[in-house]
Protein backbone atom coordinates (compact mmCIF):
# COMPACT_ATOMS: atom_id res chain seq x y z
CA UNK A 1 0.00 0.00 0.00
CA UNK A 2 1.34 3.44 -0.95
CA UNK A 3 2.12 5.94 1.79
CA UNK A 4 1.23 8.87 -0.51
CA UNK A 5 -2.10 7.73 -1.98
CA UNK A 6 -5.30 8.05 0.04
CA UNK A 7 -8.32 6.42 -1.62
CA UNK A 8 -11.34 8.68 -1.08
CA UNK A 9 -13.73 6.83 -3.39
CA UNK A 10 -14.02 3.25 -4.50
CA UNK A 11 -14.21 2.70 -8.29
CA UNK A 12 -17.91 1.85 -7.94
CA UNK A 13 -18.59 5.09 -6.07
CA UNK A 14 -16.65 7.14 -8.62
CA UNK A 15 -18.65 5.75 -11.55
CA UNK A 16 -21.90 6.25 -9.64
CA UNK A 17 -21.11 9.96 -9.26
CA UNK A 18 -20.95 10.50 -13.03
CA UNK A 19 -23.66 8.02 -14.05
CA UNK A 20 -26.30 10.74 -14.49
CA UNK A 21 -26.47 12.38 -17.93
CA UNK A 22 -26.80 15.86 -16.41
CA UNK A 23 -23.57 15.45 -14.48
CA UNK A 24 -21.58 14.70 -17.59
CA UNK A 25 -23.08 17.79 -19.24
CA UNK A 26 -21.72 19.79 -16.32
CA UNK A 27 -18.28 18.27 -16.78
CA UNK A 28 -18.39 18.89 -20.53
CA UNK A 29 -19.33 22.57 -20.16
CA UNK A 30 -16.60 23.15 -17.61
CA UNK A 31 -14.13 21.45 -19.92
CA UNK A 32 -15.08 23.79 -22.77
CA UNK A 33 -14.95 26.94 -20.64
CA UNK A 34 -11.87 29.14 -20.90
CA UNK A 35 -12.14 30.21 -17.26
CA UNK A 36 -13.94 29.21 -14.03
CA UNK A 37 -17.72 29.61 -14.21
CA UNK A 38 -20.05 31.09 -11.61
CA UNK A 39 -23.04 29.00 -10.48
CA UNK A 40 -25.59 30.86 -12.62
CA UNK A 41 -23.36 30.93 -15.68
CA UNK A 42 -22.70 27.21 -15.46
CA UNK A 43 -26.39 26.49 -14.88
CA UNK A 44 -27.29 28.51 -17.98
CA UNK A 45 -24.73 26.74 -20.16
CA UNK A 46 -25.90 23.30 -19.00
CA UNK A 47 -29.52 24.31 -19.69
CA UNK A 48 -31.23 23.40 -16.41
CA UNK A 49 -33.97 25.76 -15.23
CA UNK A 50 -34.45 24.36 -11.71
CA UNK A 51 -31.57 25.71 -9.54
CA UNK A 52 -32.31 23.13 -6.83
CA UNK A 53 -31.97 20.20 -9.21
CA UNK A 54 -28.84 21.71 -10.74
CA UNK A 55 -27.26 22.37 -7.34
CA UNK A 56 -27.93 18.77 -6.28
CA UNK A 57 -26.12 17.25 -9.25
CA UNK A 58 -23.31 19.79 -9.19
CA UNK A 59 -22.79 19.05 -5.50
CA UNK A 60 -22.24 15.37 -6.28
CA UNK A 61 -19.30 16.31 -8.50
CA UNK A 62 -17.67 18.93 -6.30
CA UNK A 63 -14.63 17.65 -4.50
CA UNK A 64 -13.45 14.89 -6.80
CA UNK A 65 -14.29 16.03 -10.33
CA UNK A 66 -15.12 19.71 -9.86
CA UNK A 67 -13.40 22.33 -7.71
CA UNK A 68 -15.40 25.22 -6.21
CA UNK A 69 -13.05 28.18 -5.76
CA UNK A 70 -13.33 31.91 -5.20
CA UNK A 71 -13.45 32.53 -8.97
CA UNK A 72 -16.06 29.86 -9.67
CA UNK A 73 -16.28 26.21 -10.66
CA UNK A 74 -13.62 24.41 -12.70
CA UNK A 75 -12.62 20.84 -13.44
CA UNK A 76 -10.09 18.99 -11.33
CA UNK A 77 -7.44 16.85 -13.00
CA UNK A 78 -9.68 13.80 -12.46
CA UNK A 79 -12.55 15.62 -14.18
CA UNK A 80 -10.45 16.45 -17.23
CA UNK A 81 -9.22 12.88 -17.50
CA UNK A 82 -12.80 11.60 -17.36
CA UNK A 83 -14.01 13.96 -20.07
CA UNK A 84 -10.94 13.21 -22.15
CA UNK A 85 -11.59 9.46 -21.94
CA UNK A 86 -15.10 9.97 -23.33
CA UNK A 87 -13.97 12.40 -26.03
CA UNK A 88 -11.31 9.90 -27.17
CA UNK A 89 -14.19 7.95 -28.70
CA UNK A 90 -13.36 4.66 -27.04
CA UNK A 91 -16.79 4.47 -25.40
CA UNK A 92 -18.89 6.04 -28.13
CA UNK A 93 -17.39 5.34 -31.57
CA UNK A 94 -15.79 2.65 -33.70
CA UNK A 95 -13.44 2.72 -36.67
CA UNK A 96 -15.03 1.79 -39.97
CA UNK A 97 -13.39 2.41 -43.35
CA UNK A 98 -12.02 0.64 -46.39
CA UNK A 99 -8.39 -0.50 -46.16
CA UNK A 100 -5.64 1.93 -47.13
CA UNK A 101 -3.18 0.58 -49.69
CA UNK A 102 0.17 1.96 -48.55
CA UNK A 103 2.77 3.06 -51.07
CA UNK A 104 5.58 1.33 -49.17
CA UNK A 105 7.03 -2.16 -49.54
CA UNK A 106 7.02 -4.74 -46.78
CA UNK A 107 10.45 -4.84 -45.11
CA UNK A 108 10.20 -8.62 -45.03
CA UNK A 109 9.26 -9.51 -48.60
CA UNK A 110 8.84 -6.30 -50.59
CA UNK A 111 5.12 -6.72 -51.29
CA UNK A 112 2.69 -3.82 -50.69
CA UNK A 113 1.42 -3.16 -47.18
CA UNK A 114 -2.07 -2.15 -46.09
CA UNK A 115 -3.75 -0.48 -43.14
CA UNK A 116 -6.95 -2.31 -42.20
CA UNK A 117 -9.58 -0.84 -39.91
CA UNK A 118 -11.51 -2.73 -37.27
CA UNK A 119 -13.91 -1.48 -34.59
CA UNK A 120 -11.26 -0.85 -31.96
CA UNK A 121 -8.03 -0.44 -33.89
CA UNK A 122 -5.94 -0.62 -37.04
CA UNK A 123 -3.74 -3.39 -38.38
CA UNK A 124 -0.79 -2.56 -40.61
CA UNK A 125 0.35 -5.71 -42.36
CA UNK A 126 1.74 -7.19 -45.54
CA UNK A 127 -0.61 -8.45 -48.23
CA UNK A 128 1.68 -11.35 -49.17
CA UNK A 129 3.70 -12.65 -46.21
CA UNK A 130 1.06 -11.81 -43.56
CA UNK A 131 3.65 -10.10 -41.39
CA UNK A 132 1.90 -7.76 -38.93
CA UNK A 133 3.95 -4.62 -38.27
CA UNK A 134 1.48 -2.89 -36.00
CA UNK A 135 -1.84 -3.94 -34.52
CA UNK A 136 -2.82 -1.45 -31.82
CA UNK A 137 -6.17 -0.74 -30.25
CA UNK A 138 -6.64 2.95 -31.00
CA UNK A 139 -9.35 5.23 -29.60
CA UNK A 140 -11.34 6.44 -32.63
CA UNK A 141 -10.95 10.03 -31.48
CA UNK A 142 -7.27 9.84 -32.45
CA UNK A 143 -8.31 9.87 -36.12
CA UNK A 144 -11.13 12.44 -35.98
CA UNK A 145 -8.98 15.22 -37.42
CA UNK A 146 -7.36 13.03 -40.09
CA UNK A 147 -8.38 11.54 -43.41
CA UNK A 148 -8.41 7.81 -44.15
CA UNK A 149 -5.19 8.09 -46.17
CA UNK A 150 -3.44 9.77 -43.26
CA UNK A 151 -4.30 6.92 -40.89
CA UNK A 152 -1.05 4.89 -41.29
CA UNK A 153 1.17 7.83 -40.34
CA UNK A 154 -1.10 8.67 -37.41
CA UNK A 155 -0.99 5.05 -36.24
CA UNK A 156 2.81 5.13 -36.36
CA UNK A 157 3.04 8.25 -34.17
CA UNK A 158 0.35 7.07 -31.76
CA UNK A 159 1.95 3.63 -31.35
CA UNK A 160 5.33 5.18 -30.60
CA UNK A 161 3.79 7.44 -27.96
CA UNK A 162 1.82 4.52 -26.50
CA UNK A 163 4.92 2.34 -26.15
CA UNK A 164 7.06 5.25 -24.99
CA UNK A 165 4.83 5.72 -21.94
CA UNK A 166 5.43 2.09 -21.01
CA UNK A 167 9.21 2.42 -21.34
CA UNK A 168 8.95 5.01 -18.58
CA UNK A 169 7.10 2.47 -16.43
CA UNK A 170 3.50 3.67 -16.65
CA UNK A 171 0.41 1.86 -17.90
CA UNK A 172 -1.29 3.80 -20.73
CA UNK A 173 -4.70 2.69 -19.43
CA UNK A 174 -4.62 3.02 -15.63
CA UNK A 175 -1.23 4.71 -14.99
CA UNK A 176 -0.22 1.73 -12.88
CA UNK A 177 3.34 0.39 -12.67
CA UNK A 178 4.59 -1.47 -15.73
CA UNK A 179 6.95 -4.41 -15.50
CA UNK A 180 8.93 -5.14 -18.65
CA UNK A 181 10.46 -8.49 -19.51
CA UNK A 182 12.46 -9.84 -22.43
CA UNK A 183 11.05 -13.31 -23.11
CA UNK A 184 12.17 -16.36 -25.05
CA UNK A 185 10.00 -19.27 -26.21
CA UNK A 186 8.79 -21.27 -23.22
CA UNK A 187 9.28 -18.48 -20.66
CA UNK A 188 6.44 -17.98 -18.18
CA UNK A 189 5.40 -14.66 -19.72
CA UNK A 190 5.84 -15.78 -23.32
CA UNK A 191 2.70 -16.06 -25.45
CA UNK A 192 1.64 -19.59 -26.42
CA UNK A 193 2.11 -18.82 -30.13
CA UNK A 194 5.69 -17.64 -29.63
CA UNK A 195 7.65 -20.66 -30.88
CA UNK A 196 10.92 -18.97 -31.85
CA UNK A 197 10.44 -19.57 -35.58
CA UNK A 198 10.35 -15.87 -36.51
CA UNK A 199 11.77 -14.25 -33.40
CA UNK A 200 14.50 -15.18 -30.92
CA UNK A 201 13.12 -12.81 -28.29
CA UNK A 202 10.04 -10.67 -27.67
CA UNK A 203 9.33 -7.93 -25.14
CA UNK A 204 6.33 -8.04 -22.80
CA UNK A 205 5.01 -4.99 -20.95
CA UNK A 206 2.53 -5.87 -18.19
CA UNK A 207 0.71 -3.63 -15.72
CA UNK A 208 0.77 -4.81 -12.12
CA UNK A 209 -2.50 -2.98 -11.37
CA UNK A 210 -4.92 -3.64 -14.24
CA UNK A 211 -2.91 -6.49 -15.84
CA UNK A 212 -2.99 -4.81 -19.26
CA UNK A 213 -0.39 -6.56 -21.43
CA UNK A 214 1.46 -5.64 -24.59
CA UNK A 215 3.54 -8.18 -26.49
CA UNK A 216 5.96 -6.14 -28.57
CA UNK A 217 8.43 -6.61 -31.38
CA UNK A 218 11.94 -5.87 -30.09
CA UNK A 219 12.50 -2.98 -32.55
CA UNK A 220 9.45 -1.17 -31.12
CA UNK A 221 10.66 -1.76 -27.56
CA UNK A 222 14.15 -0.32 -28.17
CA UNK A 223 13.19 2.44 -30.60
CA UNK A 224 13.11 5.10 -27.87
CA UNK A 225 16.42 4.10 -26.29
CA UNK A 226 18.76 7.15 -26.27
CA UNK A 227 21.54 5.22 -28.03
CA UNK A 228 19.22 4.18 -30.86
CA UNK A 229 17.66 7.65 -31.13
CA UNK A 230 21.11 9.25 -31.12
CA UNK A 231 22.45 6.99 -33.87
CA UNK A 232 19.54 7.97 -36.10
CA UNK A 233 19.83 11.66 -35.21
CA UNK A 234 23.53 11.70 -36.10
CA UNK A 235 22.54 10.59 -39.60
CA UNK A 236 19.67 13.01 -40.07
CA UNK A 237 16.82 10.63 -39.25
CA UNK A 238 14.15 11.98 -36.89
CA UNK A 239 12.42 8.96 -35.37
CA UNK A 240 9.49 11.11 -34.29
CA UNK A 241 8.61 11.84 -37.92
CA UNK A 242 9.88 8.74 -39.75
CA UNK A 243 7.40 5.83 -39.88
CA UNK A 244 8.93 2.54 -38.78
CA UNK A 245 8.25 0.97 -42.19
CA UNK A 246 10.68 3.47 -43.72
CA UNK A 247 13.51 2.17 -41.50
CA UNK A 248 15.41 -0.46 -43.48
CA UNK A 249 16.55 -2.31 -40.36
CA UNK A 250 13.07 -2.55 -38.79
CA UNK A 251 12.03 -6.07 -39.74
CA UNK A 252 10.98 -9.44 -38.39
CA UNK A 253 13.74 -11.36 -36.63
CA UNK A 254 16.16 -8.42 -36.51
CA UNK A 255 16.87 -9.13 -32.83
CA UNK A 256 19.00 -12.23 -32.30
CA UNK A 257 19.87 -13.95 -29.05
CA UNK A 258 23.59 -13.57 -28.31
CA UNK A 259 23.75 -15.13 -24.85
CA UNK A 260 21.39 -17.00 -22.52
CA UNK A 261 22.93 -16.34 -19.12
CA UNK A 262 23.16 -13.47 -18.65
CA UNK A 263 20.62 -12.72 -21.34
CA UNK A 264 22.00 -10.65 -24.20
CA UNK A 265 20.45 -9.93 -27.59
CA UNK A 266 21.70 -7.95 -30.54
CA UNK A 267 19.92 -5.49 -32.83
CA UNK A 268 21.81 -4.32 -35.94
CA UNK A 269 20.71 -0.87 -37.08
CA UNK A 270 21.85 0.24 -40.55
CA UNK A 271 21.61 3.79 -41.89
CA UNK A 272 23.37 5.15 -44.97
CA UNK A 273 26.00 2.42 -45.17
CA UNK A 274 26.86 2.41 -41.47
CA UNK A 275 25.69 -0.44 -39.24
CA UNK A 276 25.66 -0.16 -35.48
CA UNK A 277 24.96 -3.41 -33.66
CA UNK A 278 23.50 -2.69 -30.24
CA UNK A 279 23.72 -5.37 -27.56
CA UNK A 280 20.94 -5.19 -24.97
CA UNK A 281 20.52 -6.93 -21.63
CA UNK A 282 17.36 -8.20 -19.94
CA UNK A 283 16.56 -4.66 -18.72
CA UNK A 284 16.73 -3.26 -22.28
CA UNK A 285 19.91 -1.37 -21.42
CA UNK A 286 22.66 -1.10 -24.05
CA UNK A 287 25.76 -2.94 -22.84
CA UNK A 288 27.78 -2.80 -26.06
CA UNK A 289 27.88 -1.04 -29.44
CA UNK A 290 29.82 -2.06 -32.54
CA UNK A 291 29.89 0.16 -35.62
CA UNK A 292 30.92 -0.93 -39.10
CA UNK A 293 31.09 1.31 -42.18
CA UNK A 294 30.15 -0.54 -45.38
CA UNK A 295 32.98 1.22 -47.27
CA UNK A 296 35.58 0.24 -44.71
CA UNK A 297 34.33 -3.36 -44.74
CA UNK A 298 34.62 -3.54 -48.54
CA UNK A 299 38.16 -2.16 -48.46
CA UNK A 300 39.35 -4.45 -45.69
Amino acid sequence: MSDVVDERLSPDEAFELVAHELRFRILRELNEADEPLAFTGLQSRVGVEDPGQFNYHLGKLVGRFVRDGDEGYRLTGAGRRLVGAVFSGGYTSVLDAEPVEMDVPCLNCGAPMSARFRDDGITIDCDDCDMIFSNPEIPPGVLEAHSRDEAPAVVDRWTKAYLHVQTYGFCPYCDGPIETAVVRPGDDLAADWFDGERFDVRVVHRCRRCHHRVDSLVPFAVLAHPAVVGFHHERGVDLRKTPVWELDWFRSGVATLANDDPLRFEVPVSIGGVTCTFTFDADLDVVDERRVDAGERENS
